[in-house]
């Protein structure tokens, strides 16, 4: 019998790292090219973001593809209709990170830098919404895994499981994925919004120190 849990090889991500991958772009050698800069910054970032839920997704297994053994250990376990609700909400986190982008990153509201630094602030904010009421399903997830693709089916640890019936570690987020769609806007954590801003002002005065020093070495080889 095989143990689909064995085969997952993509880390399950925490809050950190997606805070890790708009830092980075916010970090990265700015250019000249600010505009285009910006908004290669919002497609990446979206991209990157969605991607890992995706991922999550598709290789945990789903219930119907796992051997009767390990469904019943999972059950007893963790309960697998609180992990299939933890990968539910794998899937929901990208269909709102799809939705968001398609509200905020569009290139034909973008019209002007200011308008679309202020755009993608407001799209990166509601995405760390999503990331934060995903944590702790990711979390949960990444419990399963690591118990259930560490398990010898033959020896103590897998009788110990299957007898062991307990519902362990879920946290159900506290409002219905509709409510949250519906009030993402209230759910956005006024200080993501001044961290994202002062990210904003930071990459501008080293692009503008870029700007500064290429002039200034211009004026020597001239």
């Amino acid at each position: 019998m095989e143990n689909e849990f064995k085969k997952i090889r993509s880390a399950v991500p925490k809050e950190s790292d997606f805070m890790d991958v708009i830092v980075s772009l916010k970090e990265r050698t700015p250019t000249l090219r600010t505009y285009d800069d910006d908004e290669d910054d919002s497609f990446v970032i979206d991209d990157m973001i969605d991607s890992c839920y995706v991922k999550v997704y598709d290789e945990f297994p789903n219930v119907s593809r796992l051997d009767p053994l390990y469904r019943s250990i999972l059950h007893r376990r963790f309960n697998f209709l609180r992990y299939e609700e933890a990968r539910g909400e794998a899937s929901y986190a990208s269909y709102m990170m799809a939705n968001i982008s398609a509200k905020y990153l569009r290139a034909d509201v973008c019209d002007s830098l200011d308008k679309c630094k202020s755009l993608k602030r407001a799209a990166f904010a509601r995405m760390l919404a999503v990331v934060r009421r995903c944590v702790p399903s990711l979390a949960f997830l990444d419990k399963v895994r690591e118990y259930m693709a560490n398990l010898d089916v033959g020896g103590e640890h897998a009788s110990a499981g299957a007898n062991y019936n307990h519902d362990e570690g879920y946290t159900v987020p506290q409002l219905t994925r509709r409510e949250f769609a519906e009030n993402i806007d209230q759910l956005v954590d006024p200080q993501t919004l001044v961290w994202l801003e002062e990210l904003d002002r930071v990459k501008l005065v080293r692009c503008a120190s870029t700007y500064t020093n290429r002039m200034f070495l211009n004026k020597l080889c001239e």
